[in-house]
């Protein structure tokens, strides 16, 4: 898969236009179907879908993916231990697993396939320092070992959030091609260490370049309410509101997510009757929550809160 296919697909991704970066992808499994890479962008640009649209019957195709990748990387490291792609592509994979197996709510799952990123990655690099994506993905990985206890049960792995923010922070400032996803981890980084304002600003740089990105916007959105910024989080959440039924009509996952979050923040102002309305909108979905991604956690937490209204 070329350089130029790879960062299509990557802006693409971020851009939501999804069908277009899976075009571009399933292109490439046809013309080199024994490289890794085309099977990976396809998986990572599937994950982006899933988290966006809620769609978490396509889980098993994500999987199907990662596994093909994991194959063709060992068949490669077989042949030649020193391929630097193939450890790459082994590392970004059991990343993007982790991740995955994270938001499923498979903490020890999550946890164990985050063991397998370092090693690889660390392989890469020490064979080619120019794989700015494995960097990046050294970075994440060290972020998500010094914050692990929350996936493995109490267990810490170990991990550094000052050396992840010193390799993330300086791609996202920068103006090399990984700007906006070192930016989109910034957000998250900070969101998850309380530094809300820094945040919200990381997220608006990524808005700049990606304009109406959702999972961006979620991301904000909740920055500025876990900030006490509630009448922000009410508006960004008023956009989600006409853009999630556009793209997606039947995204229950992330239109309750919204409204839980709106509604939070509208007792937080005082507003119980906007309050209100959000909250039975979510619990009225209690019969889908078997097949909609933490519905079940959503409809729970909008009924904790509607009692102290």
């Amino acid at each position: 898969m070329s350089t130029g296919d790879i960062a299509r697909v990557r802006e693409l991704g971020y851009l939501q236009q999804y069908d277009s970066a899976l075009a571009i992808t399933a292109a490439a499994i046809q013309a080199e179907p024994t490289d890794p890479a085309g099977y990976y962008w396809q998986a990572a640009v599937l994950q982006l879908f899933i988290n966006d649209s809620g769609r978490g019957v396509l889980a098993d195709s994500f999987f199907a993916l990662s596994d093909h990748v994991l194959m063709l990387c060992r068949q490669q490291l077989a042949e030649d231990p020193e391929d630097a792609q193939a450890h790459l592509y082994f590392g970004l994979t059991q990343l993007n697993r982790s991740s995955f197996l994270g938001w499923q709510g498979r903490k020890m799952s999550a946890g164990k396939a985050m063991l397998d990123v370092s090693p690889h990655l660390d392989a890469a690099l020490r064979r080619d320092s120019s794989l700015a994506e494995a960097r990046l993905a050294s970075g994440m990985i060290d972020y998500y070992k010094a914050t692990s206890s929350k996936y493995t049960l109490g267990l810490h792995l170990m991990g550094s959030r000052p050396r992840a923010y010193a390799v993330v922070r300086p791609m996202a400032d920068g103006d090399g091609p990984l700007k906006g996803p070192a930016e989109m981890m910034m957000a998250m980084m900070l969101k998850t260490d309380e530094r809300y304002d820094e945040a919200v600003d990381y997220c608006k740089r990524v808005l700049a370049i990606y304009p109406g990105n959702r999972s961006v916007m979620r991301t904000m959105r909740d920055a500025y309410f876990k900030g006490g910024r509630y009448a922000d989080a009410v508006q960004v959440g008023a956009v989600l509101d006409s853009a999630i039924p556009r793209a997606f009509p039947d995204d229950k996952y992330s239109m309750a997510e919204n409204w839980d979050v709106c509604g939070k923040a509208y007792t937080q102002m005082g507003k119980k009757d906007e309050a209100r309305e959000r909250f039975n909108r979510v619990i009225a979905w209690e019969p889908y929550q078997d097949d909609v991604p933490w519905l079940p956690h959503y409809v729970s937490e909008c009924k904790q809160w509607l009692k102290k209204l």
